[in-house]
């Protein structure tokens, strides 16, 4: 089931991480091109390894990726797993977009009966909304992209993956790591659930999402625990673009009668630790503007990268 990551360290002479300082992601390095195609070609991967899984959970219902124009990549997945899935992300990256180029995009959601979306950087060749605009897309929502440097973390680099080792946050909180089983494997998927299943979304689909996750041979989960129930749980997919080295953490989730006591900081800031001492020097996390994961986020050293306007085909 799930697969640690290569060269993985831990270290456990820090056992209770500490608060990271103010973040260093100035608006100077966010906007710096490097970063910005670090962060977007991080984005694109995490969504391909996700659809990939997917893939291989449903082999008959003819999931699939393309590359199309100036760097973008279609997503053709179900369409109740929803547009953040069902979604183009890197278009524009490498270049001019036409109109022929979408008509080429729309004709692969025709085929596969879904409704065409993009996730649009907004340091895309500015062709690519024009060329959207002649097309009759229209703005369907937000997403918003933090990251944050991880220099100023200070652990130390081991060689050796451990999961015995709990974190501990005050005197009620621990976060532990899911190892490389069954059992945690089904933990996690039960967890995740249980803190997604009041946004209106179907068990099925929340329980394949947390599926994807604990499937990716990229990723390590996370579970926090407050007097010895599971608080929350999350995710963080080890990833490397052609920039570096990037950590994104993803599929935060804490059940309501568990909200408030600051669990998916204390979530955050394990996956932080773990990272650092893994050797990355880099982190993401992508959340809607209306929930509270960004306000977690930026006080544990994150900053607004950018904010990623949804496009959607409007329907004669």
């Amino acid at each position: 089931m799930l697969h640690a990551a290569p060269t993985s360290a831990i270290h456990t002479d820090h056992p209770k991480p500490v608060q990271p300082p103010t973040s260093k992601m100035t608006p100077r390095l966010l906007n710096k091109l490097d970063t910005i195609h670090h962060i977007e070609d991080a984005h694109v991967l995490h969504l391909s390894r996700q659809v990939e899984v997917f893939m291989q959970l449903l082999p008959r219902d003819n999931i699939s990726l393309h590359p199309v124009a100036a760097g973008g990549v279609v997503y053709l997945t179900k369409a109740h797993l929803g547009s953040q899935i069902n979604c183009t992300l890197g278009l524009g990256m490498k270049g001019l977009v036409t109109s022929n180029d979408i008509e080429q995009l729309e004709a692969l959601h025709t085929t596969a009966d879904l409704t065409p979306s993009i996730l649009l950087c907004p340091y895309a060749d500015q062709s690519a909304l024009q060329a959207l605009a002649m097309r009759s897309y229209v703005l369907d929502g937000f997403l918003n992209i933090y990251a944050r440097s991880l220099h100023d973390i200070q652990v130390e680099i081991d060689p050796y993956m451990s999961f015995s080792e709990d974190l501990t946050f005050g005197p009620e909180m621990i976060v532990s790591r899911g190892a490389a089983n069954e059992e945690n494997g089904s933990t996690f998927i039960h967890a995740s659930v249980a803190g997604f299943k009041d946004d209106g979304r179907s068990v099925e689909v929340l329980a394949s999402l947390a599926e994807s996750a604990v499937l990716r041979r990229d990723t390590i989960l996370y579970f926090a625990k407050i007097d010895g129930q599971i608080a929350g749980c999350g995710a963080m997919a080890l990833m490397e673009t052609q920039y570096g080295k990037i950590a994104h953490l993803y599929i935060d989730s804490t059940p309501p009668n568990f909200r408030g006591r600051g669990v998916q900081r204390a979530l955050i800031r394990a996956r932080l630790n773990d990272a650092k001492s893994l050797g990355y020097d880099f982190s993401t996390i992508h959340c809607l503007p209306s929930i509270g994961t960004g306000r977690n986020a930026e006080k544990e050293g994150f900053g607004l990268a950018f904010t990623k306007p949804m496009m959607t085909k409007k329907l004669d």
